[in-house]
Formats: structure tokens, C-alpha cells, sequence
């Protein structure tokens, strides 16, 4: 197991507030992207964006504290929102993973991977998100267990 960085908090946050709600969006979509980083934000989440799962990874590489990644599944690029669910857990195993997307459905192969899944189009993910930062949410949104 990797030793986890020394967090940087965010300027301004501090204690168990900045503990609450850090993530990484990680979507290549701009509009998604700046849609569910609008929900999260105005919702009192503290919001880092990347577009792709590489960029997502060279973050992850930083001290940057991050709570949570929510991440799109197909994306371009040398890795997927697979095979970044797998380098967080590898790599940064404390920061829960929630992933989405509108193509791909859990396997039984990937369910380690994420902490919680959502169906694309997903709205309204802030509250279900708190609620896995809190251990109360299923790992699979009703809409994705085909």
C-alpha cells in the first residue's frame, strides 16, 4: 500500500468542515461538468474539476486532501474512470470513489471499485454523495441495477 500524502486543506477550510465535502469531478464533458460542479458547489461542497482520468491522476499525485471522486466511466485518454477507480484504490485508498455514466453498468468484476454508482443522467447527486461520505447510501443507484 502507498503511503498517503500529506493533505493540503484548501485555503479557508479548516477542522471537520473541510472534512465534510472535498471532491474531484472528473468528467470530460464540459457541460456535465460544470452542471454537477454548480450542484456540489451550491450545495457547500468544495469542487477540484479535471477532464480527464490522467488529469484526475496527476492531482491524486499531489497532497491535495480529497474526500471523495466522482468520476464518468468512459472518457479519452490513457486511462478510464475504471482504471482511475483502480489507481485511487491502490494508491489513495482512504478517499471514497462514486462513479456514473450513461453506457456502462457494473460488473461483478468492477463492484470493488466504487463506492457508489450512478446512472447517467444523474441529478441532484449532492445529497446521495453526503450520504456515502456518511455510510447510509447503497452502492448502486436503483436505476443501474439491471
Amino acid at each position: 500500500m502507498a503511503n498517503e500524502p500529506t493533505e493540503i486543506v484548501p485555503e479557508g477550510l479548516g477542522g471537520a468542515q473541510a472534512r465534510a465535502g472535498i471532491v474531484l469531478l472528473v468528467e470530460d464533458d464540459l457541460f456535465i461538468r460544470m452542471d454537477v460542479g454548480d450542484q456540489l458547489r451550491e450545495a457547500g461542497w468544495t469542487v477540484y474539476e479535471a477532464g480527464t482520468a490522467d488529469e484526475a491522476v496527476e492531482l491524486l499525485q499531489t497532497p491535495m486532501l480529497i474526500d471523495l471522486v466522482l468520476t464518468d466511466i468512459e472518457m479519452p485518454g490513457k486511462l478510464d474512470g475504471l482504471g482511475l477507480a483502480d489507481y485511487i484504490r491502490r494508491e489513495r485508498p482512504t478517499i471514497k470513489v462514486a462513479a456514473m455514466s450513461g453506457r456502462y453498468a457494473p460488473t461483478y468484476e468492477d463492484q470493488h471499485l466504487f463506492d457508489r454508482f450512478f446512472s447517467k443522467p444523474a441529478f441532484m447527486l449532492a445529497s446521495d454523495l453526503q450520504a456515502l461520505m456518511n455510510g447510509t447510501q447503497p452502492a448502486v443507484d436503483k436505476a443501474a441495477a439491471r
